[in-house]
């Protein structure tokens, strides 16, 4: 199975700027992969930012095991990023 790993940026419900990463099946359509985000920001209009950065035959090995169990039963995962930063006013 081939995977895609797109970087995301995504505004959260409070304007937070969120940094994650989300691995999908290799073609699945960039919308899914929007929406995928949308909802993991939490936000009613979030705005999106997405673009592929590799695809592989192997899953990402920064992808905990966890992360590599639901990208196999539900075909994404996301890898989120500890920092966060505020949107500047």
């Amino acid at each position: 199975m081939m995977f895609d790993s797109y970087d995301t940026y995504a505004t959260g419900r409070d304007g937070e700027i969120l940094h994650f990463d989300i691995v999908v099946a290799a073609g699945t359509p960039k919308p899914v992969v929007e929406m995928l985000a949308a909802k993991y920001a939490e936000s009613q209009s979030p705005e999106v930012e997405t673009e592929l950065v590799s695809r592989t035959s192997t899953l990402p090995t920064e992808l905990a095991m966890d992360q590599r169990a639901a990208v196999k039963q539900h075909g994404f995962a996301i890898a989120s990023y500890s920092d966060r930063r505020r949107m500047a006013a």
